[in-house]
């Protein structure tokens, strides 16, 4: 089970990094500029640790990068008026 969890957190966080890494290149094509791609490229190191962690460590270390480039994506998207919606991220549970 712990197993399963673990393949399904890792899904989540995937699918987190996507809707940042979508709506950042979407306002990005509609012409706000990301000064030297720093965040795309932050996104897309995340999206690629994300497919080969393998520790529930691995995971929280991961987690904690993502937020903090979610409030960065967050406050970018702010400075063009735009907003986003907090994500809910995975956390290894106790019985794990």
């Amino acid at each position: 089970m712990a197993n399963f969890d673990f393949l399904k957190a890792k899904d989540i966080a995937m699918e987190n990094l996507e809707a940042i890494r979508l709506s950042l290149a979407r306002c990005v094509d509609e012409g706000m500029i990301d000064l030297e791609d720093l965040l795309y490229n932050e996104i897309l190191g995340l999206i690629d640790d994300v497919s080969v962690m393998k520790t529930w460590e691995e995971m929280e270390e991961l987690v904690a990068k993502a937020k903090i480039v979610e409030q960065d994506v967050a406050a970018w998207l702010a400075m063009h008026g735009r907003t986003s919606v907090s994500l809910p991220w995975p956390r290894q549970t106790k019985s794990n």
